[in-house]
């Protein structure tokens, strides 16, 4: 009877690890739902089993603890169905929102330009022919100044730089007189 009931147990162990594998796979999916619903009738079936097997009732045991664990393992897979789709939610709003955003930037600067060459224009036709000669000739006036002053910097600048040549070549040839003069007095003997 050992036997006959210990291969009845292996029987009804199988039974209730391979039925929730293959109702659940055909369900070629990546939900939560499907995923912990199988791994909760496994779990359930299994620890159902046992359960049974304690009181005389394997097989039910197996079926009960297969349909809870199934039942309890959809509802965790389901909550974390839900919150992901949930943040897949949140994530396309923000992008949306974002790229309206971009959208209403773009528009504003096309906006910001035509204003500016709009107010360009509008500036160009109050302008006489008298202020646009008027404004050549401050204009030219003004870097005609520039240039003269630019002209006499780089004069002083080069008269600077002349000054201190002349200045290092004096004391140059001054030294070297020195030098020549004491080497002559050596040579003439006198001190």
């Amino acid at each position: 009877m050992n036997s006959k009931n210990n291969t009845y147990i292996s029987k009804v162990m199988v039974a209730t690890l391979v039925t929730p594998l293959i109702l659940f796979s055909g369900c070629q999916t990546s939900s939560h739902t499907a995923k912990s619903a199988t791994a909760g009738a496994v779990a359930g079936g299994v620890g159902g089993a046992v359960i049974g097997h304690q009181s005389g009732e394997t097989g039910e045991g197996a079926v009960i603890g297969v349909l809870a664990g199934a039942a309890i393992g959809g509802l965790i897979g389901a909550a974390k169905d839900a919150k992901e789709a949930r943040e897949q939610e949140q994530i396309a709003q923000e992008r949306a929102y974002q790229q309206e955003i971009a959208k209403m930037r773009e528009m504003a600067a096309r906006e910001s330009a035509v204003r500016e060459e709009e107010l360009r224009i509008a500036e160009g036709m109050r302008i006489t022919e008298r202020e646009l000669i008027e404004a050549e000739e401050t204009a030219k006036m003004a870097e005609a100044r520039l240039k003269k002053l630019e002209e006499e910097l780089s004069t002083a600048k080069n008269k600077s730089t002349s000054l201190q040549d002349a200045e290092k070549r004096k004391t140059e040839a001054e030294d070297k007189i020195r030098e020549l003069e004491e080497k002559l007095k050596e040579l003439k003997g006198e001190e």
